[in-house]
């Protein structure tokens, strides 16, 4: 009788370990171990055993088996089922069920509850948008404990990159869900304790939950907000308003000219620094903008001041666009510390700031953007060549184009090449507006 008994026990033992061996093979991969198999019985049960579920084995029942009555046939009562594993796939079952019935073994343990997920998706760049790698996604959740593990969470969802990477998540303005105030047309605004002005264009479909990209656009010595918004002027300084920007953007941006103190911006003690920042402000707080797609674009003197910008306000700037650049602003390369994205337009006829001025200053964005600078191939007389520096710090690059003598004003040819609107041969618009806004576009 005993040898019967004995003989009965090992068969149960290979059923019990045959069922948890199934069960194992069936259950999902998961970070954590597997629960434990059924508990083989009451007091002097043998040790249960962790079923596997693609982790390493979970610790099982407790070694004694649960706290059944008499020992006939694997305990009175096997094990009730065990307690899946925590969340983040712990150990396996609790303990060994306790005794009931004449069982043959715990049933076996439940499974836990499914890891959790990963992660939110990871957002690239930095507060400023800038350029971060892509955001890395949630870690892949951990299965439950118990004999089938629980799925393996979902990772998150890979995260938006920053600019030059894809372009990061829009920073919304305070402006952005309200009633705007700004209309568009002439507004002004005091500044330093002076009354400043500037010309404000929104989208004829401008929608209040939108972020919108602002661009401001400076104009050239002598001229004025009107002649940037309202072209030309006698010179033909530029063909179309904003520089030509709001015929290729889709009128998706919002656009602001601002009005120099007599005709120049000479930025004495910072003051048109600090209108810029006050207009900044005020657009910010009552029309919806992304704060980290905020571009300045010029002319001549409009370059210098928008150059001043980039070098002293990068962190409010996501890239300047300039066109025909010369120190006149105060400028300095001693200012310029911190990458910014740049595009730069000259003309190798220009006899109010030379060529050779011209790739001075882009020498200064060379170095401050990491990039490797080469000297630009000159372009043939009727057209132009554009080049994008190599090596430059990811998030900001580095853009010059020039063109040849053929291409000068043709409304003013003492002007020569110092010109923001020129055309190759049978172009009626100028290709600086198509280069520009494909610059702009990419962030």
């Amino acid at each position: 009788m005993q040898d019967q008994n004995a003989l009965f026990s090992r068969a149960l033992g290979v059923v019990s370990l045959g069922t948890a061996i199934l069960v194992a093979a069936c259950s999902s991969p998961g970070d954590g171990g597997g629960g434990g198999s059924p508990g083989h019985g009451g007091a002097g049960g043998s040790t249960s055993s962790g079923g596997t579920s693609g982790g390493s084995t979970g610790q099982g029942g407790s070694t004694t088996g649960g706290s059944g009555g008499a020992t006939a046939l694997g305990g009175a009562g096997g094990g009730a089922a065990g307690n899946g594993g925590s969340t983040t796939g712990g150990t396996g079952g609790a303990s060994a069920g306790r005794g009931g019935a004449d069982q043959t073994g715990g049933s076996s343990g439940e499974a836990g509850t499914s890891g959790s997920g990963g992660g939110a998706s990871g957002k690239g760049g930095d507060a400023a948008g800038r350029g971060g790698s892509s955001g890395s996604g949630g870690s892949a959740g951990r299965g439950g404990s118990g004999s089938t593990a629980g799925a393996g969470g979902n990772g998150g969802s890979t995260g938006v990159a920053g600019a030059a990477g894809g372009a990061g998540d829009a920073m919304r303005s305070a402006g952005c869900g309200k009633t705007r105030s700004l209309q568009d047309g002439k507004r002004t605004i005091t500044s330093g304790g002076a009354s400043r002005s500037y010309i404000l264009k929104t989208p004829a479909n401008y929608n209040n939950m939108n972020a919108h990209r602002l661009i401001f656009a400076f104009h050239w010595r002598g001229g004025s907000a009107n002649s940037v918004a309202n072209p030309p002027d006698a010179d033909h300084n530029t063909d179309r308003p904003y520089y030509g920007l709001p015929d290729v953007s889709g009128d998706s941006a919002i656009y602001v000219a601002p009005d120099a103190v007599n005709g120049g911006w000479n930025d004495s003690g910072g003051a048109d620094v600090t209108f810029t920042e006050d207009m900044l402000k005020a657009i910010s707080d009552d029309l919806c903008i992304d704060t980290s797609r905020v571009f300045t674009t010029g002319f001549s003197w409009g370059a210098a001041m928008s150059w001043k910008l980039a070098c002293m306000r990068p962190e409010k700037f996501r890239g300047a666009l300039v066109y025909e650049v010369g120190a006149v602003s105060g400028n300095s390369a001693s200012q310029c510390t911190k990458p910014i994205a740049w595009f730069q337009s000259h003309g190798v006829d220009d006899t109010t700031f030379s060529y050779s001025s011209g790739l001075d200053v882009l020498k200064v964005f060379a170095k401050t953007n990491g990039c490797t600078y080469t000297m630009p191939t000159n372009p043939a007389t009727n057209a132009h060549a554009c080049v994008s520096l190599s090596g430059c710090t990811a998030a900001y690059p580095t853009r010059f184009c020039a063109f040849g003598s053929g291409e000068n004003n043709p409304y003013n040819t003492g002007l020569h090449g110092h010109y923001p609107s020129p055309k190759d041969p049978g172009e009626t618009v100028t290709w600086v507006t198509a280069e520009a806004w494909k610059f702009i576009s990419q962030f």
